[in-house]
C-alpha cells in the first residue's frame, strides 16, 4: 500500500505542523508557524487504479484539495493546498496491498496560509492499518518544513481516509476523502 498511499496521500502535499515557532520582536515578517487543530480534503486518481486481481498498472494523475483549520499563532487562522502530481511508477491495487505498512517515498507540496505566506514541505506517509471491511484506512504522516514559514520544523499527523465504495476489491480505486485525527 506504500505506493497507493503515496498516491492516496499526495495528501502529504502539505500538512500543518503542530508546534509554535517563536518570532523575533518587531519583525516585519511573520515568523510564527501556526498550531493547527485539523485538516481534511479529497483526492482523485485519473485513471483509477485497477482493482485487485487485474495485473494492468497505471500512472495516475492525482489531484488533491486540502483545507487546514483551527490555526492559531502569527495571525494565521487556516491554510490551503491544492496540487496535481503524476505518478512516476506504475501501480495498481495489487501493488497497494503488497506494500502495506512500508513508508512511502517523500512527496513535496506548498501550503498557502490565510495571511498569504507559504510553506514548502516534504512528506512521508506510512499506512498503519485498515478497518476489517476496508472502508477506511489509517496512516501516519510525517511532514518536514523545507522552506518558507516554519523551515526546519517537523510535525506528525494521524489520518483516516475513506476511499470510494468497493475500492480495489470490487471496483477500481478512483477517489478518497481524508481527515486528520491528531496533529503533533
Amino acid at each position: 500500500m506504500r505506493k497507493g498511499l503515496g498516491l492516496l496521500f499526495a495528501i502529504s502535499l502539505c500538512l500543518p505542523v503542530g508546534v509554535l515557532t517563536a518570532g523575533s520582536a518587531g519583525s516585519a515578517v511573520n515568523t510564527v508557524l501556526p498550531k493547527c487543530k485539523a485538516f481534511s480534503g479529497t483526492q482523485t486518481f485519473v485513471p483509477a487504479l485497477p482493482k485487485s486481481g487485474d495485473s494492468h498498472k497505471v500512472k495516475p494523475k492525482t489531484t488533491t484539495k486540502l483545507t487546514i483549520t483551527g490555526c492559531t499563532g502569527g495571525g494565521i487562522t487556516s491554510g490551503k493546498s491544492n496540487g496535481v502530481q503524476t505518478a512516476t511508477t506504475a501501480t495498481n491495487c495489487n501493488t497497494l496491498f503488497a506494500n502495506a505498512g512500508k513508508p512511502g517515498k517523500p512527496t513535496t507540496g506548498t501550503i498557502t496560509w490565510s495571511n498569504g505566506q507559504t510553506s514548502q514541505t516534504s512528506n512521508v506517509l506510512t499506512v498503519t492499518g485498515a478497518s476489517k471491511d476496508l472502508k477506511t484506512l489509517n496512516a501516519k504522516l510525517v511532514t518536514t518544513y523545507t522552506g518558507g514559514l516554519g523551515k526546519g520544523k517537523k510535525s506528525t499527523a494521524t489520518v483516516v481516509a475513506t476511499p470510494n465504495a468497493g475500492w480495489c476489491t470490487k471496483v477500481p480505486f478512483k477517489s478518497t476523502t481524508f481527515k486528520s485525527t491528531s496533529i503533533k
